[in-house]
């Protein structure tokens, strides 16, 4: 059983948000693993009109506050008032409630889960219990479990449960939800390696098996289609809302202005024929997505978030664009800012014929590659504008930023560019842009290739990954792993 707190997994994506919407829940303490495996294990099993909904409560209540109680009042209160209320039950279907006790004395949790036990199913008989549930988790930790089946609810009561009980806790969903899951049939290899993984000491097996179960599911083909199918007809609906109230507004002044007249009905007429050419572009594309089509077409994109005209997404990419006589200019002078960022000697870090060899095989040689990621917000009628500081998440695990990006927001000579596309509406070429400078290192602006030094040495207070270099074999490491592995290349070519 795992201590680690995971709050992100392939399972709880946007993606799989959308993809699972029957199927959902809150965090407990931070942690989606309980949400994340019910995905994983249900996602094909539950029908199309069926809904899971996983819920944690927590209460410190004490023996003596209880035994002020009626017992139909106590039962309400320990388990969350989520199915019972004022001694009638909810209309509650495919609910799964965890809840703890969690009482600094354990006399008070014994004495609320004695209570359950002895009273649940004799006041509420369409319930029963699962003694092996209660059997298979007692060497570890004191659990009921109760069930209906009729409507598929589930109520687990622990003792004093802590992540590691509760990760293990999951070890008992196959018994928990019977209904989902037939004996004769039995579950696939993967599901039970999953559930095998809940009860080793690290995450590493369980965090794998998800990343295996969740490339059955396109997340990411999810994710775009929902939130850009329709994109640019959506803007044109708010453009045509804006125009169509100019022209109340341009017929008011009409009105108003007797003088004034001839111009504004010019106007009005030309108003009204730009939100014809709108209408009838409308007309012909309809939900066709040109910046969806994009998005599903290229790999080195992942797209954040959508909010009507608003774009938020990253470029993930090898450095490309750069100038090999400047770099070459740099990796030949000693007391560059290659071997001394910041005026700062680096060689007891990396020692500076090392740093040359590192240099020269990405930039001269290019048989080392370097990954980068970035991230733009776009507008679809504005601009583009560069996220510094982004929090990237484990989409880009084997990326650093770049730093032009990262640390200064910097886009250089694209940001014209990408101005002059979106004026003519080309929204792709701007992308395009995007990518361009994510792929681009400019070793003439010396306070950026600074900065990516330090974060090359590890010296910089930038906590970004530099586990980034990729070798021809296609493993990915740190610097210092790449030296490593040019000196055995050496080594070996010598003999």
């Amino acid at each position: 059983m795992f201590k680690e707190i995971i709050q992100s997994t392939p399972f709880t994506s946007t993606g799989a948000n959308m993809a699972f919407s029957n199927i959902h829940g809150e965090p407990w303490r931070s942690d989606f693993t309980f949400l994340s495996t019910l995905r994983a294990l249900l996602g094909s099993r539950l029908k199309n009109n069926e809904e899971l909904n996983v819920l944690f409560r927590d209460s410190t209540y004490s023996a003596s506050q209880l035994s002020g109680l009626e017992t139909t009042r106590a039962l309400e209160i320990a388990t969350g008032r989520v199915f019972f209320y004022n001694g009638e039950q909810h209309d509650a279907q495919g609910v799964l409630l965890v809840s703890n006790f969690y009482n600094p004395t354990a006399e008070n949790n014994n004495a609320w889960m004695t209570m359950v036990k002895q009273n649940f199913c004799k006041v509420h008989p369409e319930w029963r219990p699962l003694e092996k549930v209660t059997l298979f988790f007692q060497k570890r930790f004191d659990v009921a479990c109760f069930v209906e089946p009729v409507n598929k609810n589930v109520i687990i009561c622990t003792n004093n449960m802590d992540i590691r009980d509760m990760h293990y806790l999951q070890c008992g969903i196959f018994a928990f939800l019977p209904w989902y899951f037939n004996p004769e049939e039995g579950v696939s290899e993967i599901e039970m390696e999953l559930i095998n993984s809940l009860r080793e000491n690290k995450s590493e097996k369980y965090k794998d098996c998800l990343t295996r179960m969740s490339e059955q599911y396109d997340f990411r083909t999810i994710k775009i289609k929902e939130l850009l199918s329709g994109f640019e007809s959506r803007y044109e609906s708010r453009e045509c809302e804006r125009l169509r109230s100019d022209i109340e507004s341009i017929i008011y002044r009409i009105n108003e202005l007797n003088n004034k007249i001839g111009i504004e009905l010019e106007q009005k007429r030309d108003t009204e024929t730009k939100l014809l050419g709108i209408e009838t572009a409308m007309s012909k594309t309809k939900d066709e997505s040109e910046i969806m089509e994009y998005f599903l077409c290229n790999n080195h994109l992942v797209l954040e978030s959508v909010d009507n005209v608003h774009v938020l997404f990253g470029v993930k990419d090898y450095i490309t664009y750069f100038d090999e006589d400047m770099a070459k200019s740099m990796i030949d002078n000693e007391h560059s800012y290659i071997y001394e960022p910041r005026g700062r000697t680096c060689n007891n870090i990396i020692p500076t014929e090392d740093m040359k060899k590192l240099m020269t095989a990405i930039f001269l040689d290019q048989t080392l590659r370097v990954r980068v990621c970035a991230a733009y917000d776009f507008q679809l009628d504005s601009n583009v504008r560069a996220r510094d500081h982004f929090s990237y998440k484990y989409e880009y695990d084997g990326y650093t930023p770049n730093p032009h990006i990262d640390k200064y927001r910097c886009l250089g000579n694209y940001e014209r560019q990408i101005n002059s596309l979106l004026l003519n509406n080309n929204y792709i070429g701007a992308i395009e842009q995007c990518i361009a400078s994510c792929k681009s290192l400019n070793f003439a602006d010396s306070t950026v290739m600074q900065e990516f030094m330090l974060r090359v040495y590890g010296l910089s207070d930038e906590r970004v990954n530099m586990k980034c270099i990729e070798l021809p074999d296609g493993a990915v490491v740190t610097p210092k792993e790449a030296v490593v592995y040019l000196k055995q290349q050496e080594e070996n070519a010598n003999g």
